[in-house]
């Protein structure tokens, strides 16, 4: 006897641009140097996460045109990492933004783009006034010693230049749409 269809939630994450996806990969190599344990194959690409909302199997395609429609509406923006932290007692590692004026504005106009385009925020931590963008790099890690590498690897910059969305739980894109420059 089948069960009820598992619930599952979509994120939709600011992608970043090949260079700033190549230095973060050299910031995870660093840390492994350091002995923090980052994993060797990530689920997801590194990115900000914008919303997150309940999505049923066939609702897959209208959620990733609406996402879509959003990213072509949207500019690239600049990104500078150059924070380092940790959530839940350590047990999430980040590099995040210490100036995010920008990047906040970029992404109250994201979120509003995304609402227009039918898109609900289930996620009341990335609502505007709210978000706190930072790009996970680890899990259940030892805050002190994991804080303290990744702040000798920082500053790494780039560009948020696509929209992608990713199945929380899950690993890979779904779909990742390219902002309009």
């Amino acid at each position: 006897m089948a069960g009820a269809p598992r619930e599952r939630t979509l994120a939709v994450c600011a992608a970043f641009g090949a260079d700033l996806d190549r230095a973060l990969e050299e910031v995870r190599g660093g840390l492994r140097a350091a002995g923090v344990r980052v994993p060797a194959e990530p689920r997801h690409r590194p990115h900000l996460t914008l919303l997150g909302s309940p999505c049923p199997r066939e609702g897959t395609a209208p959620f990733t045109a609406a996402v879509a429609s959003a990213a072509a509406r949207l500019p690239a923006v600049e990104v500078v990492l150059d924070r380092a932290g940790t959530f839940g007692r350590g047990a999430v590692l980040w590099a995040g933004c210490g100036e995010a004026g920008p990047l906040s504005d970029w992404h109250a106009t994201a979120s509003a783009a995304l609402a227009s385009a039918g898109l609900v925020n289930a996620f009341p931590a990335a609502g505007p006034g709210r978000w706190v963008p930072h790009c996970t790099l680890a899990r259940r890690v030892r805050p002190v010693p994991a804080v303290a590498a990744l702040r000798e690897l920082l500053p790494v910059a780039g560009r948020v230049e696509a929209l992608a969305v990713v199945e929380v739980g899950g690993a890979g894109d779904l779909a990742l749409s390219p902002l309009r420059g």
